[in-house]
């Protein structure tokens, strides 16, 4: 057993064809880990368990140092927060909020950032006490998922867990709340497990991530290590890695290995030995990609950088910035500022070179 406030080890249990296997996970105080995955991969199955809904065949949940695994799921001092709210319809927003506050429940002082325990200052911290006699069905989806959130943190739990909380949201109030999550959570010190099918999401909030699929946990570490170092193509398609290039190794030079793609060279971070010789994707994120228009001068590239020539496919416009496909004997994409794309230039046909730098290049394992 280690030190972090929550450990699930071995979690394994079986729903009609769907199955857990082996699941374990670790959460420090004041963490956010983001279950990442599709849709059916298990996400929703594993907080469901780690809150006492469902009972496994095998493992232990420890929250706070307790041995949680056969306890109900009102003694596990977990706060719940779901897609769809979950708020009771027949009751007022400050009734929803107070609903689960026991009677012996301590407020935390006053000089705490987020007022664990306390309803009125909760609904003021979440900016919703005008709010507060108010029905459900009176409130704005965001009004809706603040409330929920009060409640969650009314109860001064030991463990929260979020079930795609912003899935039912419009676009812009996402973009408010995340932040906003990130930062109460943080505050108030809790270990939190977040699940989403969202990459976006698990970029913002995640201070680790392990991406699900298939009732297994297919990677897990710090949120840069799976949105840098994708373990296979799997993790790599779903954190959205825009280039994956089929390609093989073909030996390599000091700190950095050489892989032939569709009869082009592109120079990586090293790889481990025994993968000479063998097929791999070639990861490159599109931010990573530098074009400059025209003819290069010359097609030498080190061992530390790739230049590669090509023409413009593709240019679609993102708003601030701009996707371009280079056609490099394969299909390239870069972001490149939508200023530079106006300045000219960045035309269908245009002759480029795509610079990126060895460092930037992952190689992962088919899937």
């Amino acid at each position: 057993m280690t030190d972090s406030a929550i450990a699930v080890e071995g979690l394994s249990l079986t729903l009609g064809a769907f199955a857990l296997r082996d699941v374990s996970l670790e959460v420090a105080a004041g963490e956010i880990l983001v279950l990442l995955g599709p849709n059916g991969a298990g996400k929703s199955v594993i907080v469901e368990t780690i809150a006492g809904f469902h009972r496994p065949r095998t493992g232990r949940i420890v929250i706070s140092g307790r041995d949680a695994t056969r306890l109900p799921p009102e003694r596990r001092s977990v706060g719940l927060v779901f897609q769809n709210f979950s708020l009771f319809p027949h009751l007022s927003v400050v009734q929803n909020v107070a609903i689960g506050v026991r009677r012996d429940t301590k407020p935390t002082h006053d000089d705490m950032a987020v007022p664990l325990g306390n309803v009125p200052a909760l609904l003021h911290y979440f900016s919703i006490a005008h709010l507060a006699d108010r029905k459900p069905r009176d409130l704005s989806a965001g009004e809706r998922q603040r409330a929920s959130l009060a409640r969650a943190f009314a109860t001064r739990p030991d463990l929260l867990l979020f079930d795609e909380p912003f899935s039912a949201l419009d676009a812009v109030t996402r973009e408010q709340l995340r932040p906003d999550l990130g930062r109460i959570v943080r505050d108030a010190g809790i270990p939190t497990i977040f699940v989403t099918h969202d990459p976006i999401d698990a970029r913002v909030l995640a201070d680790r991530i392990a991406v699900i699929n298939q009732g297994m946990v297919i990677q897990q570490g710090a949120a840069a290590e799976i949105f840098e170092r994708p373990r296979d193509a799997f993790v790599a398609a779903f954190v959205g890695v825009e280039n994956m290039l089929t390609g093989h190794v073909e030996g390599g030079s000091g700190d950095y290995a050489r892989v032939v793609v569709a009869d082009r060279i592109i120079h990586s971070r090293r790889s481990p030995d025994d993968w000479n010789g063998r097929r791999v994707v070639v990861c490159i994120r599109a931010e990573n990609v530098k074009l400059h228009l025209g003819e290069p001068g010359s097609t030498n590239q080190t061992a530390g950088s790739n230049r590669l020539p090509g023409r413009i496919a593709t240019v679609t416009n993102l708003g601030p910035l701009t996707k371009v496909i280079v056609d490099c004997g394969f299909a390239l994409a870069a972001y490149v500022m939508s200023g530079e794309i106006r300045a000219g230039g960045f035309v269908p046909d245009a002759a480029v070179e795509a610079a990126i730098d060895a460092g930037a290049v992952h190689l992962a394992l088919e899937a």
